[in-house]
């Protein structure tokens, strides 16, 4: 991902305690990505920074609109997203973004960028199944005929009955096995 500057908190000369950033993002957020879940979208976020000796903690509360294609009618629709996600930076030897929720950076770096967290968050909420407001209803009531086609009790006692009543010359086969043993 091209980092882009804007979203760029410079660290190295923030004072010890709690900072505010404000971002605003819209569709230039999903262009770099080649095969982005999300193609467009816009909104706020605030990023309020808690500089200590140690260690930064970074709280992301994002509040913003991406649009998404529905699975079913291919349609495109505006699916709102409102979250809150924390990042704790550690001061390290190298670089290591191999967890989610811990960023190790070097010692020596002067600033953050924090676009591609943005950028994860943001696809992160994006539900698995997404369809259209408008086929929603739809959707919940397929759920509820799926549910009551498959508990149906009157075939599990039907199911007892077949096995009881057995075909009298698989009956006499069944016989000879209890022979042998």
């Amino acid at each position: 991902m091209k980092e882009n500057r804007q979203y760029k908190i410079d660290i190295f000369g923030l004072k010890i305690g709690v900072h505010n950033f404000d971002f605003e993002f819209d569709k230039k957020l999903f262009e770099n990505i080649e095969e982005s879940v999300v193609e467009s979208g816009h909104g706020h976020c605030t990023v309020v920074l808690d500089k200590k000796e140690t260690l930064i903690s970074i709280d992301f509360i994002i509040d913003g609109v991406v649009e998404l294609i529905c699975d079913r009618s291919l349609e495109p629709f505006d699916y709102p997203i409102e979250l809150k996600e924390n990042l704790i930076v550690k001061y390290g030897e190298e670089l290591d973004d191999s967890r989610d929720d811990i960023l190790v950076i070097p010692n020596t770096q002067e600033s953050i960028n924090v676009e591609s967290n943005i950028y994860e968050y943001l696809t992160l909420a994006v539900p698995m199944k997404k369809i259209h407001p408008d086929l929603q209803d739809e959707e919940e009531d397929e759920e509820e005929e799926l549910a009551l086609v498959y508990t149906s009790e009157d075939e599990k006692t039907n199911d007892k009955n077949d096995d009881d009543a057995i075909d009298p010359r698989w009956a006499a086969l069944k016989n000879i096995k209890d022979l042998k043993n």
